[in-house]
């Protein structure tokens, strides 16, 4: 009966993301169906029951999503990150090298705090411009953002939805996710810098195109597409500026003070939905309603799969290869992460793996297992255009702007599709991979 339990929910857990990696069904219908359906089958078949499912839940997770997107909703709305890209692309005055590290930083540093999707549907259509103007191949520069902004998501807390499962599982800290995962990620992020900048190399064709450059970043921005031009919403930017440097102040006092970050997110983003001037068309979205139900459909099954023995064989596999020694056991688990989430996407994986390093945390003191899985995580994501949530998004969005261009101005670097990127995904993951190696070997001695 157990080997049919675990035959039967891994099998149902594999058709549920073939449905959502095809985009046959909506990612969090098709979640929530799966919840459903493995809460009957546990009920059928005894092995799930309701208080399991609520008890595997991340709610603290989920409040961290829910109050930093609303954030990133706000300050998006009023412009000023259309602001600020349109300045640095003016400072770069059409160097390409200058130009590729500060798209790559600015990916960076903005994924340090807001959600990776949300930071590449800035820098996407700014970043094909510009490589229209400089007659530059896009595809290389937007891989390399799409990169960066995995880095930038997996040094902070709240940057990416997989520290944020980890940091509510572990009770770990925004100072924590700081000292723990922002020095490799640094270091990677000068690792990614120097594979890229040959791409970046060869004389431009000319003057860059400000108006068309400022009336590109103008049409991202709803309440400015009409007229063309990028202005700062004053009020929609102290409301959220105010906001998230309040909330960045509790993430940083939230362990002195004994208090749970995903309150003080919960809090910020209430308080956006009360003064953020969120238009109710647009709620859902701002909130990352989707994602939200992704993950609890997720975090449902992850428990269903538990209860029926799927996750003890990850658990058997990890400590067999890892043996006797905490530093190859920590070596192994991120080798997984890797491995795997390329197939299921960095949310999915951590939700995943996480009841295994949970239960395995116990007997490896110290927070290097966590590490180990971000990193893991950081370097699968990194792999494939699929591992990152914003992949396949940005591969769409570059195949529709090509649509658009006339034919003789049509190159086929500005086209990013799955097996194109690998020829970037796959070096870098496996860079990462191993400098990491040498990260938890240090940290784990």
């Amino acid at each position: 009966m157990e080997t049919f339990r675990v035959v039967m929910t891994l099998s149902l857990f594999v058709a549920i993301f073939i449905l959502v990696q095809t985009d046959r069904v909506e990612r969090g219908v098709a979640m929530l169906g799966g919840a459903v359906l493995f809460l009957t089958l546990g009920w059928i078949f005894d092995f799930y029951i309701f208080q399991e499912a609520f008890e595997a839940i991340y709610f603290d997770s989920l409040a961290l999503l829910f109050g930093m997107s609303l954030i990133s909703n706000v300050l998006y709305r009023s412009g000023i990150f259309h602001a600020l890209a349109f300045r640095a692309v003016g400072y770069s005055r059409g160097n390409r090298l200058l130009i590729l590290t500060l798209l790559i930083l600015a990916t960076y540093t903005a994924s340090l705090c807001f959600n990776n999707l949300s930071v590449m549907v800035i820098v996407l259509p700014l970043t094909l411009v510009l490589c229209q103007s400089l007659a530059m191949s896009a595809a290389p520069l937007v891989a390399a953002e799409l990169i960066a902004s995995n880095l930038g998501g997996a040094s902070t807390l709240i940057g990416d939805f997989p520290n944020m499962i980890i940091g509510s599982v572990a009770r770990l800290h925004f100072d924590d996710f700081i000292v723990g995962m922002m020095v490799p990620c640094l270091v990677l992020l000068a690792v990614l810098l120097l594979q890229f900048q040959k791409y970046a190399t060869g004389a431009s064709a000319g003057q860059l195109d400000m108006e068309a450059i400022h009336h590109s970043l103008a049409q991202l921005s709803p309440q400015h597409a009409s007229s063309g031009r990028i202005e700062v919403d004053p009020y929609l930017f102290r409301v959220g500026g105010w906001a998230f440097l309040l909330s960045l102040a509790g993430f940083f006092l939230a362990k002195p003070l004994g208090i749970l970050p995903a309150m003080i997110s919960l809090l910020a983003g209430a308080a956006m939905l009360v003064w953020g001037r969120i238009p109710r068309n647009d709620l859902f979205s701002a909130m990352s309603g989707g994602d939200l139900l992704f993950f609890l459909g997720l975090f449902v099954m992850v428990g269903g799969l538990q209860a029926a023995g799927v996750l003890d064989l990850f658990h058997s596999l990890i400590v067999t290869l890892g043996g006797t020694q905490s530093t190859t056991t920590l070596l192994v688990l991120m080798w997984l992460a890797g491995i795997v989430t390329p197939l299921f996407n960095a949310g999915p994986t951590t939700a995943l793996l996480i009841p295994v390093v949970k239960g395995m945390a116990h007997d490896l003191p110290g927070d290097a297992i966590w590490w180990a899985l971000s990193l893991g995580v950081l370097a699968g994501s990194s792999a494939t255009l699929s591992g990152a949530t914003a992949g396949p998004v940005v591969a769409s969005t570059m195949a529709r702007y090509a649509r658009e261009l006339p034919r003789d101005q049509r190159r086929i670097g500005d086209l990013l599709d799955f097996h194109g990127y690998l020829q970037w995904g796959i070096p870098i993951a496996l860079l990462f991979l191993m400098i990491s190696t040498v990260y938890i070997s240090i940290i784990a001695a």
